[in-house]
């Protein structure tokens, strides 16, 4: 049995489609908002869902409203990843705040003592 050369092939061949980025997009979005995955993961994920955006739109293979509605896409989960961000921050500084606040509370005893 030999193999075909992967020019012959070119039939079965997958090639990404600006549908597909879309629907990737979307579900990556939902992923964040709904807090199943990991905001650095989601970030890595849509870098390179961008990349291949541009290799796409760059192969001609594209269509302007596909192209809008996939920038759409990425703005919204650059929306939603910013929030997440955001919220662990405010989380972050509140347990700071707490710890620091507890630190005074133990040294004002230790004062009176």
């Amino acid at each position: 049995m030999s193999k075909k050369p992967y020019a012959e092939d070119a039939g079965d061949s997958n090639e990404t489609t600006e549908a597909t980025l879309l629907a990737l997009t979307t579900q990556i979005g939902l992923f964040v908002v709904a807090r199943t995955l990991d905001s650095r993961c989601a970030a890595k994920l849509i870098k390179r869902l961008k990349k291949e955006a541009e290799a796409v739109s760059e192969s001609g293979n594209a269509t302007k409203p596909e192209r809008k509605a996939l920038e759409k896409a990425f703005e919204t989960v650059d929306a939603a990843l910013r929030d997440h961000d955001a919220g662990l921050l405010v989380t972050a500084n509140a347990a700071l705040r707490a710890t620091d606040d507890s630190a005074k509370e133990s040294k004002a005893q230790r004062s009176t003592q």
